[in-house]
């Protein structure tokens, strides 16, 4: 349900995200076939990538632990009330998520990681790193 959460939410400013220079890009750690099904399910239209041996969240320094909290108990709650639900887990249940904005360079400009399952994404700092709107 949280990573339906975090793609409903990041999809919801990708115009912004555009508008100031970047480019939304997912990366999940199931399979292809499940990276494929996940974005023909929730109309995912970002590019959407799989790393299933988990390299890139390693480098990236996000973290692989259960995850399972008291806050990720309200966290489900934030979710349900947003109508994601809990589906089939795909992928490493393991591994938390997080956000990375990289300049052209692919210096990192803004980092958030998941400390557990359903971390909130902060849209506004990652607004911000990018720059300001064009007028």
């Amino acid at each position: 349900m949280f990573c339906r959460e975090a793609v409903a939410s990041l999809s919801g400013v990708r115009a912004d995200i555009e508008a100031r220079g970047g480019r939304l890009v997912f990366v999940g750690n199931g399979t292809a076939l499940m990276a494929r099904d996940f974005a023909e399910q929730f109309g995912v239209d970002a590019p959407l990538f799989t790393d299933p041996s988990r390299k890139a969240f390693k480098a990236a320094g996000m973290k692989r632990r259960m995850g399972l909290s008291w806050q990720s108990l309200a966290m489900g709650k934030r979710a349900l009330a947003a109508g994601h639900t809990q589906g089939r887990t795909k992928g490493d249940p393991f591994q938390q998520g997080g956000v990375l904005v990289l300049d052209g360079e692919g210096a990192e400009l803004h980092r958030q990681n998941a400390d557990d399952a359903g971390t909130e994404i902060l849209l506004e700092p990652i607004l911000r790193a990018l720059g300001p709107a064009p007028a």
